[in-house]
């Protein structure tokens, strides 16, 4: 795996620069952290809706708290190394809602989000392709009436950056994260008795490599490495975007 990964960040860096092949790479050691440390989106809102398993929650509490104590400098800067920086902010509005709870159901029939369907593909699950295949598809179709989905009711795009200052930004956000966290740890208490203990934590070159990992191990790793994706590429690691433009280029040679 190492050995296909430098390939093929070698053969990017050649045509299309060395930030191209760097991003290869990172995004390998994502699906790494992905994998080892178990770390889903969907499925943290099904622990926490089945059983009032909370860990998960809280684990993507601590990653969107590191993340923004590593964004904000860059996003108000605007630029970083030279690179020019911008943040992934869209119009809100009925598309989102729509969108979401079509997204919900989708995932929950699949087993898992896009991270998810990815990381589990890498893994073995290739029942997976099935929900890639449809995520694709679906992103394709909506790409074809993204102008009806423009015209629907919106608040437009929001940056509390820009709206309140990024010191301001931040300490909400901050403030946000640790109440649902703190709130999502009383219902586990409340609901199951006590609070469920975490993963082992990363310990020796055994676990490292074998896993398994924390989540709050996950949570950290994956918000550096979505900064470090924000130095190289100018914006934030997008899953769902990598999927549509595959379906976009599937759709052009069909």
């Amino acid at each position: 795996a190492a050995a296909l990964l430098a390939a093929g960040a070698l053969t990017l860096a050649g045509p299309y620069g060395w930030r191209h092949g760097t991003l290869f790479l990172v995004g390998g050691a994502l699906g790494l952290v992905l994998y080892h440390a178990a770390f889903g989106f969907t499925a943290a809102f099904r622990a926490l809706v089945s059983v009032g398993d909370t860990r998960g929650l809280r684990a993507q509490m601590l990653m969107l708290a590191v993340a923004t104590v590593l964004f904000a400098p860059m996003l108000s800067a605007e630029t970083v190394f030279g690179t020019e920086v911008v943040g992934a902010v869209a119009p809100a509005g009925f598309s989102v809602l729509l969108g979401a709870a079509v997204f919900a159901i989708g995932m929950q029939l699949a087993g898992g989000c896009g991270s998810g369907c990815l990381f589990n593909l890498g893994g073995g699950a290739t029942s997976m392709l099935v929900a890639l295949v449809g995520f694709a598809a679906g992103s394709l179709v909506a790409t074809a009436h993204a102008a009806f989905w423009r015209t629907l009711p919106s608040v437009g795009a929001v940056s509390l950056g820009d709206t309140l200052g990024w010191a301001p930004a931040v300490l909400l956000q901050l403030a946000v994260f640790a109440a649902i966290a703190l709130a999502a740890k009383a219902w586990e208490r409340r609901r199951l008795g006590a609070v469920l203990p975490v993963q082992p934590p990363v310990r020796g070159w055994r676990r490292l490599v074998h896993g398994p990992w924390s989540l709050a191990t996950g949570a950290v790793a994956l918000a550096t490495l979505n900064a470090l994706v924000v130095v190289l590429a100018g914006h934030p690691w997008g899953i769902t975007w990598g999927i549509t433009l595959a379906g976009a280029k599937a759709g052009v040679l069909a």
